[in-house]
């Protein structure tokens, strides 16, 4: 495995936490519009918004299939 794709593979592991987490937090604020009683649309946003999250988590683990993973 080169140095490039050592820094390639870190890469898109860091952006897949931040995908993962921005994820959490997507779910959690529509959880929270939904008990708060928010407008429907609010809430179809927030749902809207998780599932671009969870699309791009997929293609980033595609992405990281295709790269040698170190033990």
């Amino acid at each position: 495995m080169t140095t490039q794709s050592i820094a390639n593979v870190g890469h898109l592991r860091s952006q897949l936490t931040a995908i993962s987490r921005n994820a959490e937090r997507a779910f959690e604020r529509a959880f929270d519009l939904q008990q708060a009683g928010a407008p429907e649309e609010r809430v179809d946003a927030a749902m809207a918004e998780i599932s671009r999250l969870q699309e791009s988590a997929r293609q980033l683990r595609e992405q990281l299939g295709e790269q040698p993973v170190l033990h």
